[in-house]
């Protein structure tokens, strides 16, 4: 398969228990995260769950952005792109949901291998403070892509300006 993809992006394909990118509108960190998800899910079965803190409907989510992104990598064969959910032949599934409204139930959503986290700037403390004890699958990671409105928003403080061990975290702008 050969694939366009962003060099700035590349480190998704590296193991890391937080995969950040953050930087101005326009860098392409939405379309290489959903490039990178399809990319690896068509690699081997995973448990993908795509979150944002607030989304009241599926098309408040990637779901289009993935739907897309299945059709521009030519995987329409291989992805079954379902109204509220994404499922692929080996197996993968790729679920959406909302954070502030469903912290709890996101308890459910066992075995999760990447949970991305879109929209991150308005992402709260409450929020990751469920969210990243009950991604505790082995190897699971969480992807963070945002444009940062402010340098005291809790993801920002939390992922670039104490960034936790085990972390890759990328300034990306429409210029990379």
């Amino acid at each position: 398969m050969n694939i366009d993809f962003p060099e700035a992006l590349e480190f998704l394909f590296e193991p890391a228990r937080y995969k950040v990118a953050h930087g101005g509108r326009g860098g392409a960190k939405s379309w290489g995260f959903a490039r990178a998800l399809l990319i690896l899910g068509s690699q081997k079965p995973l448990r993908i769950l795509c979150t944002r803190e607030f989304q009241s409907s599926i098309n408040d989510s990637v779901h289009k952005l993935l739907a897309d992104q299945i059709i521009n990598l030519g995987l329409q064969d291989f992805y079954q792109v379902l109204q509220t959910s994404i499922r692929a032949k080996n197996g993968t599934e790729i679920a959406f949901a909302g954070l502030r409204h469903n912290i709890s139930n996101l308890k459910s959503f066992e075995g999760v291998d990447i949970c991305w986290v879109e929209e991150a700037q308005n992402t709260s403390r409450h929020s990751w403070s469920v969210l990243i004890p009950t991604l505790r699958k082995d190897g699971s990671e969480i992807w963070v892509s945002f444009n940062p409105d402010l340098e005291e928003d809790e993801t920002y403080q939390r992922f670039v300006i104490n960034t936790p061990p085990n972390s890759l975290v990328h300034k990306i702008n429409w210029s990379d």
